[in-house]
């Protein structure tokens, strides 16, 4: 009877234990209907962190060790694929039809922590009022002693023309002289048809910020080019036959980073741009594509 009452104490007690331990970390409730959010860390140096809306945690990954509690690490969204250990090639990537979570809206304290210590360290405090049915992004940026938050409503609407794609650019690269970039698009014809003219999608977009998404682009391949702001071309030639484009080139002192990449129709897209001037690995200047809405 003895060794019962000692069982019979020690569930009790390892009941109370996490029952405790769960309350220090409250999730949110689910709602199904409300604000729709996502989560993007682009602060280079900054630990995993969570968010809290008015005191809960609204950031929800899985640990995958014991008594640690996972967050949103660099280089990745939430809701999204979260690389545990980023590297140069990481990059935020949405869940398909699930691209953002919902939360209440109204009024919200928003504070960002990180998930390494009992006693966590916080990273940025500021408020926002959501509305209901309204899409919005969050970005962690900059490093970890001056993070701060940029917050923007995605103006994400159903499609009314073909062949097009929203696209918008959002400026997290740091250390850029005068905080300014441009993104021009260079359009990468296929074997039968003429390259178009090179365009800037951005001209002298602010660090911290964002374009608009904008529907006048055609769904096509490009070669981006994200160059400082004013930069001017030093060649800007046109084909003379069909499947090559133009060669748009730039001084090396202007250029920052160049890629591909393919839109898709009826699709809507963050151009993102990130990374550190001069940092390399996981902190070098990067570009991605983030689809926020397929339709």
């Amino acid at each position: 009877m003895k060794t019962k009452s000692i069982i019979i104490t020690s569930l009790l007690s390892l009941v109370l234990f996490v029952a405790c331990e769960k309350s220090l970390l409250p999730d949110r409730t689910i709602v199904a209907d409300g604000a729709r959010i996502c989560f993007y860390n682009f602060s280079p140096d900054a630990p995993e962190m969570n968010l809290y809306f008015n005191g809960v945690r609204v950031t929800t990954q899985q640990s995958t060790a014991v008594g640690k509690l996972r967050g949103i690490p660099y280089r990745s969204s939430y809701p999204g694929t979260i690389t545990q250990t980023p590297v140069a090639t990481t990059i935020p990537t949405p869940y398909v039809g699930a691209e953002y979570f919902i939360a209440t809206p109204g009024s919200t304290a928003i504070v960002a922590k990180d998930t390494v210590f009992v006693t966590p360290t916080t990273f940025f405090t500021t408020s926002f009022t959501f509305e209901k049915d309204k899409y919005y992004s969050i970005f962690a940026m900059d490093v970890k002693s001056t993070m701060a938050p940029v917050i923007i409503e995605d103006n994400i609407v159903p499609f009314e023309t073909l062949k097009k794609s929203k696209l918008r650019c959002v400026n997290a690269i740091s250390g850029v002289a005068g905080n300014k970039i441009d993104v021009w698009a260079v359009h990468q014809p296929g074997l039968t048809s003429m390259g178009r003219a090179p365009y800037k999608m951005a001209s002298g977009l602010d660090y911290k910020t964002a374009t608009a998404f904008s529907d006048t682009i055609s769904a096509l391949s490009y070669r981006w080019v994200i160059t400082k702001a004013g930069a001017v071309p030093t060649a800007n030639t046109p084909p003379t036959v069909v499947g090559v484009p133009y060669t748009l080139t730039f001084a090396t002192a202007d250029a920052i980073i160049a890629g591909t990449g393919i839109l898709a129709e009826r699709s809507t897209y963050s151009f993102l741009i990130f990374g550190q001037i001069g940092g390399t690995g996981v902190k070098a200047p990067f570009i991605s594509f983030f689809r926020n809405r397929l339709k």
